[in-house]
């Protein structure tokens, strides 16, 4: 049996010009506000693209935006990637774009707030060497036989890595509510059970339970990212 996945999942796939600024956000350490500003444009103008909500932005802000982000306007609208040329900007490491908490619902106001990104010392992934790739700070006990309370998980994006959801795979996972408005950010084991896949917890608290992956009559789950490691630092006294 094939697995349905919600309309926004497809939606996601389609849109180059979300992916592609995202992209180029992520490789130069930027916040969508900070995209705007840098481009001169309004504070929402970003977040509005990458939230689908703006997707034929004018020639003009597009070739503001483009330039902010050190690419071109024909890279953003999703020309061949080998036929355009864009500076590299020297990154160390991978970008941690969220903390993840099982449970706990955010507007998503908050939850696409302006904080500051910072960068783990973790290389990239090799076998998805042109696929958008980030990390995640896990909080609470949900993954913890896996992922304990401050492990950094490293993902790389769903659509990006090309491959299709199977029995064994852990997830970065979106939990919709409200109609969009309350998101919950996790990471869960992918399980089949007969011919319905479940994200499971793998957790010492059994108050977790699998969720449906197709979600249910009032959330809408969203597979963002496929967990590729996770890294712990060790504690070095005085650094």
């Amino acid at each position: 049996m094939d697995v349905i996945f919600p309309k926004s999942m497809i939606d996601a796939m389609d849109s180059s010009l979300q992916k592609r600024v995202r992209q180029r956000m992520d490789h130069l350490g930027l916040n969508a506000l900070q995209a705007a500003k840098a481009a001169g444009l309004g504070a929402s103008f970003v977040r509005d693209i990458l939230r689908g909500k703006t997707k034929s932005p004018s020639a003009e802000n597009l070739a503001k935006l483009a330039e902010a982000l050190k690419t071109s306007t024909e890279f953003l609208l999703g020309a061949n990637d080998d036929n355009v040329e864009t500076v590299e900007i020297p990154v160390v490491g991978l970008p941690v774009i969220s903390e993840i908490n099982a449970g706990t619902w955010l507007e998503v106001t908050v939850f696409e707030g302006e904080q500051e990104p910072h960068h783990i010392p973790v290389a990239r992934d090799p076998r998805f060497p042109r696929a958008r790739q980030y990390a995640l700070l896990v909080r609470g006990d949900s993954m913890d036989l896996e992922y304990p309370d401050g492990t950094y998980v490293t993902c790389v994006d769903y659509w990006d890595a090309g491959v299709e959801i199977a029995s064994g795979m852990r997830v970065h996972v979106e939990r919709r509510m409200g109609g969009g408005q309350f998101v919950e950010i996790t990471v869960k084991a992918i399980e089949r059970t007969g011919e319905q896949f479940f994200l499971v917890p793998k957790s010492s608290n059994d108050k977790w339970q699998p969720i449906p992956i197709d979600g249910d009559e009032t959330t809408e789950v969203i597979i963002k990212g496929v967990v590729t490691g996770g890294y712990r630092p060790t504690p070095i006294p005085g650094k």
